[in-house]
């Protein structure tokens, strides 16, 4: 497999641009294609030209454009695909209609239909396609996978540990949790993981609400940090909410919680209800009385967020790995070659 990627990019938390080097591993051969302009913006510009003269190197049986089909980058990949007559695959996240202008609006007309493929991460990236274009093949897969720990450990505790992790804004719903929590009977704490503008303002509603005791803020940390966080919850809340220009695209906390055998309780935002399937439990957004009421079982009743969290370890397993998501991206592909052979 050959990845051309930018030859230079600017990572989140940094001010200056890295260059990307070559590579050759694992069977990945990574290929830097020149962006003209600043790498740091939303919509780089690729040189169409050397991205031909890899492709044109290369001859790949299949092309995937990891853009989004209004993008310039993913229009400049499927022209330079459609002129060596390779077939190309779309993959997807936007999951919300957006405003992208006659000229977006265009190029994700054109880019669509010439796919021989459409992989959307999650379904209601599909169906926003779909809508407009029925008759393209389609499969829903993750854009990334999650690494399985080889035995998740526990730590011994009393009560119940609840655990929330994400970036603390209104629309990922930890205010709901809080309110969720006062009509508790019995022992629980919450731990708080990620950092965000509407901080202040939840510490001071826990605060009001009597629990500011219960709940500990860690900030924001690393994986190797996070790891150390699962060991210790009973249960992961991920009560979101959706706004006009925000729903769940790819939960990876819900997929990290389960992969760790910890149990998910979660909104109905967005993709949250297919990625955690019968393995987890959906309450309606913005409903504190059905989250209350699950809670109140799994600390009344262990061994029922005991059998969810096992439940969506193995169906981490079953769907959501590197390995198993490679094997259902090549066999989308090989579908897709044997229909136009």
């Amino acid at each position: 497999m050959t990845s051309a990627v930018p030859d230079r990019w600017l990572p989140r938390g940094l001010l200056s641009e890295q260059q990307t080097a070559w590579g050759d591993e694992g069977g990945v051969r990574t290929v830097p294609v020149l962006v003209r302009g600043s790498a740091a913006g939303p919509d780089p510009r690729w040189s169409g030209s050397a991205l031909r003269r890899v492709l044109t190197d290369v001859r790949p049986d299949v092309v995937q454009i990891e853009e989004e089909p209004w993008t310039r980058a993913g229009s400049t990949a499927a022209r330079v695909a459609r002129r060596l007559k390779l077939p190309y695959v779309v993959l997807v996240r936007e999951s919300l209609s957006g405003a992208h202008g006659p000229v977006g609006r265009f190029r994700r007309s054109r880019v669509l239909s010439g796919a021989a493929g459409l992989i959307g991460v999650n379904e209601l990236a599909v169906r926003l396609v779909t809508r407009s274009h029925p008759s393209l093949t389609h499969q829903v897969l993750p854009q990334l996978g999650v690494a399985l720990p080889v035995s998740p450990q526990r730590t011994a505790h009393t009560g119940l540990s609840i655990g929330f992790l994400g970036r603390l804004i209104p629309e990922k719903g930890l205010d709901l949790l809080f309110r969720a929590c006062v009509k508790l009977v019995g022992r629980w704490n919450i731990t708080v993981v990620g950092t965000g503008p509407a901080q202040e303002e939840l510490e001071a509603l826990a605060e009001r609400l009597g629990i500011a005791g219960r709940v500990s803020w860690l900030g924001a940390l690393p994986r190797a940090g996070v790891d150390q966080v699962w060991p210790r919850l009973d249960c992961v809340v991920l009560p979101s909410r959706t706004a006009p220009r925000w729903v769940e695209v790819a939960p990876r906390a819900a997929l990290d919680a389960m992969a760790h055998g910890v149990a998910v309780i979660a909104s109905a935002s967005g993709a949250l209800p297919e990625t955690l399937g019968p393995a987890g439990m959906v309450v309606p957004e913005e409903d504190v009385a059905a989250l209350a009421e699950i809670l109140q079982r799994f600390h009344d009743s262990p061994a029922e967020h005991q059998r969810l969290g096992a439940a969506g370890r193995r169906r981490v397993m079953d769907q959501f790995t590197d390995g198993a998501i490679a094997l259902k991206t090549v066999a989308f592909w090989r579908g897709l070659s044997s229909a136009s052979a």
